[in-house]
């Protein structure tokens, strides 16, 4: 009798682990895949973001002022430069042919003061801005560098036109809006009965 109520027990137990194994295979296929989604999506939205970023001479006052009114100028002059622009690569092309213009524009706010503008592809970590959000990855932008270029920087987003007026910028994708403006979270709906139980 004892050995036919051990064997049942060490059946029920193999059978508690394989089913706890089935679920932890389940649990992590899951959260691979909702991963996934979430860095393919991150990457979306890099792909269709050009950024602005600016590097003041130096952290002096002076040179800080300088790099705001770089920024006002700049920003009006890529306004009206991509006004037309239907996706990022359009607003790429535009601001690519207009370079020699910003390049006189943020001269001419810098007061004298040595400028490089050109377009590049940059790292960028994750960045809150308060009204959105940005993840962290590769970005096409426009740099500009004020003189030694040794201040600290800013930048935004030049397109979609999220720096004059987030709550007029649309990606034209509801999920890439999701992210950017809606606090995008991964959740799994298993994660969160198995946390409502504890």
């Amino acid at each position: 009798m004892k050995s036919a109520c051990r064997s049942g027990r060490g059946a029920r137990v193999r059978r508690a682990l394989e089913l706890g194994c089935a679920l932890g295979f389940v649990l992590t296929v899951l959260l691979t895949a909702a991963a996934w989604r979430y860095q393919s999506l991150c990457r979306r939205v890099c792909g269709d973001t050009l950024r602005l970023h600016i590097v003041a001479n130096s952290d002096s006052t002076a040179d800080q002022l300088q790099k705001l009114a770089v920024r006002d100028a700049l920003l009006e002059a890529v306004a009206a430069i991509t006004a037309q622009a239907r996706n990022r690569d359009e607003a790429v092309a535009a601001v690519s042919r207009a370079l020699p213009w910003l390049q006189a524009e943020a001269r001419s706010a810098a007061g004298g003061q040595p400028v490089q503008v050109r377009l590049t592809e940059s790292d960028f970590p994750a960045r809150d801005y308060g009204a959105f959000r940005l993840p962290a990855g590769r970005y096409a932008a426009l740099r500009v560098e004020l003189g030694q270029a040794e201040g600290h920087n800013w930048f935004c987003v030049l397109y979609p036109a999220l720096c004059v007026g987030a709550s007029s910028a649309d990606y034209g994708d509801a999920a890439k809006n999701a992210l950017v403006f809606g606090r995008y979270e991964l959740r799994s709906a298993l994660l969160d009965s198995l946390c409502a139980l504890f």
